[in-house]
C-alpha cells in the first residue's frame, strides 16, 4: 500500500501517539525514505523508550541510518533514566552519533548527581573529541567522588589532550587508586612530558602500576627507552614478562631495532608461551622470526588449538623449520598432549607438503622408526580425526611399518576413516594390501565395501593374478 505524504511533525506525533505497534513501525519505516528527518528527531528519539522492542529497534536503526545532527539534543535526557537499559541504548546511540553528541553531552552535564556525570564522562571519553577535554578537566577539578575522577582521567586521555599532563602528574601523586589509570591516560596522550615521568617513577613503583607503565612504554617510548626495556631483561619475572617483551616488540618494530638473543631473552619468551595471555604470546611467536630457536618452536605446539591467530603464527614458523619437528615429534607426542589433534594435523600437513612438492622430507630412518613408533600409539585414540591423522602419518613415513597396523585400521569405528584408508590403498602394490582389501569388501558399511570391490575389480581387470577370498 503506498505510504501517503507525511504531516507536520505535531501531527506525526499525534499519529504515533493513538496507533498500535504495527502502525508505529509503519509509520517510522516511512521516514526512511526522506532525506532529511530531523523535524522529527524528538519524536524518534522519545521512542527508543517505546514499551515494545520491534518500535524501539526500528527507532534506533532510523536515527543511526539517516544521522539527523540535532537528535543528541533530544537523547540526552535519557541518560538520567532509572531503566538500564534505556540509558545504556541512548549512550550507545550517543556514542555512534560521535562528535555530533558533545555539545549536547557538555550543556546537559550541569549540575547531574555523580551516576549521571560518570556516564556523561565515560561517553565523552569513548567519543574522544578533543573539544570536550576541557569540559572533563573541569569535572574533574571539582568532583570528589573517586568514580567520577577515574573516569575523567580515562577519558581525557582519550581525548590525548597534551595540556593535561601537569594534572595528570598531580592526580598520580593523590591517590595511589588513581595510578593505574594516571599511567593508561598518560600513555595515550604521549607526549615527551609523559615518557620522562613515567621513566622516572618505574624503579619504585609496585609491581601493578609497573605493569600499567610496562604497557604504556610500548606506545609512547623512544629508542632510549628501547635500551631502558633491554636494561630491564635481567630483572623483570612474572606477570611483567608479558608487556615488557610486547613493548620491546612495539619499539623494534617502529625503529627497526635489533633485539639481542640470550639466555636470559630465551627464558621470558619461553616463560611468554607457557604464562602468557593469548596477545603476548603472538608477540613471543614473531620475535621467532628474529631467533628462530627450536625450543621456543617446539614449546608453541602445546598451545596450537587455543586460539586462531596464534594457530597461525606457529603453522607459518612451523613450515618454515620443518626439520625441528622432525627431531622433536616423538617428545611431544610421548607426553599425550591434550591438543595431539592440531599437533598431529600439522604434522601432516607438513609431511605432506614436503612429499608433494617433490623435496625430500630429509628424515634418517631411525628417526622415522621413532616417528612410526610414537604415531602408532594413537591408532586406537578416542578421538576419530587423531586416528585418522595418525592412518595417514604412518603411510606417508612408512607404508610398509603401517601396514603392521592395518588391522586396527580396519576395525576403526569411524567409517570415513576406513572410507579414507581404502583411498590409500588403492596407489598401494604390496601382498597385505590385497589382504586388506578383501577385509574391507565387507566391511559392514555400503559405501566402504563398493569403494574397496572397485579397487579389487580394478586390480583383477590390470593383474594376472586376481585377487580372490
Amino acid at each position: 500500500m503506498d505510504q501517503k505524504p507525511l504531516p507536520n511533525p505535531t501531527e506525526v506525533a499525534e499519529r504515533i501517539s493513538n496507533s498500535d505497534i504495527p502502525g508505529k513501525i509503519e509509520i517510522l519505516d516511512s521516514l526512511f525514505e526522506l532525506e532529511n528527518i530531523e523535524n522529527y528527531s524528538e519524536i524518534i528519539c522519545n521512542l527508543i523508550v517505546d514499551s515494545d522492542k520491534g518500535v524501539r529497534n526500528t527507532a534506533t536503526m532510523l536515527l543511526l541510518n539517516k544521522m539527523p545532527q540535532n537528535a543528541p539534543i533530544y537523547l540526552v535526557k535519557f541518560i538520567s533514566s532509572t531503566d538500564i537499559t534505556i540509558r545504556n541504548l541512548a549512550g550507545e546511540i550517543l556514542i555512534k552519533f560521535g562528535n555530533l553528541s558533545v555539545d549536547a553531552l557538555i550543556d546537559y552535564n550541569n549540575d547531574k548527581n555523580d551516576d549521571d556525570q560518570k556516564f556523561i564522562i565515560d561517553v565523552l571519553g569513548l567519543i574522544g573529541d578533543s573539544r570536550s577535554a576541557d569540559h572533563i578537566l573541569s569535572i574533574l577539578s571539582a568532583s570528589e567522588n573517586d568514580n567520577v575522577i577515574l573516569a575523567c582521567i580515562e577519558a581525557i586521555g582519550n581525548t590525548k589532550y597534551n595540556e593535561a599532563d601537569d594534572i595528570l602528574f598531580l592526580l598520580y601523586e593523590r591517590n595511589e587508586l588513581y595510578k593505574p589509570s594516571v599511567v593508561e591516560a598518560l600513555g595515550k596522550i604521549g607526549s615527551k612530558k609523559a615518557l620522562e615521568f613515567l621513566l622516572d617513577k618505574f624503579p619504585n613503583e609496585d609491581e601493578l602500576i609497573k605493569y600499567s607503565i610496562l604497557e604504556s612504554l610500548g606506545y609512547i617510548g623512544d629508542v632510549d627507552t628501547y635500551f631502558f626495556l633491554l636494561e630491564q631483561v635481567i630483572n623483570i619475572h612474572g606477570p611483567l614478562v608479558g608487556p615488557l617483551i610486547t613493548s620491546i616488540f612495539l619499539l623494534k618494530e617502529k625503529y627497526n631495532l635489533d633485539i639481542p638473543f640470550d639466555d636470559k631473552m630465551k627464558s621470558l619468551l619461553m616463560y611468554t608461551l607457557h604464562e602468557g595471555t593469548p596477545e603476548h604470546k603472538k608477540i613471543a611467536l614473531s620475535l621467532i622470526n628474529v631467533f628462530s630457536d627450536k625450543d621456543i618452536l617446539v614449546a608453541s605446539l602445546k598451545f596450537l588449538g587455543e586460539d586462531y591467530e596464534l594457530d597461525e603464527i606457529i603453522k607459518s614458523k612451523i613450515y618454515n623449520n620443518a626439520n625441528y619437528m622432525y627431531d622433536e615429534i616423538n617428545k611431544v607426542l610421548g607426553a599425550n598432549p591434550d591438543n595431539v589433534r592440531h599437533i598431529l594435523n600439522l604434522f601432516l600437513t607438513v609431511v605432506t607438503e614436503n612429499t608433494n612438492n617433490g623435496n625430500p622430507l630429509n628424515i634418517s630412518l631411525m628417526q622415522i622408526r621413532n616417528i612410526v613408533h610414537s604415531v602408532s600409539e594413537y591408532l586406537n585414540n578416542p578421538d576419530e580425526e587423531v586416528r585418522r591423522a595418525s592412518m595417514e602419518l604412518l603411510f606417508i613415513l612408512d607404508a610398509e611399518s603401517a601396514l603392521l597396523f592395518i588391522d586396527s585400521m580396519c576395525n576403526d569405528e569411524n567409517m570415513w576413516n576406513r572410507l579414507r584408508m581404502t583411498e590409500i590403498l588403492e596407489n598401494l602394490y604390496l601382498p597385505e594390501v590385497n589382504i586388506a582389501l578383501l577385509k574391507l569388501s565387507g566391511d559392514p558399511d555400503e559405501m566402504v565395501r563398493e569403494r574397496a570391490n572397485e579397487i579389487i575389480n580394478i586390480r583383477n581387470i590390470n593383474e594376472n593374478n586376481p585377487i580372490t577370498n
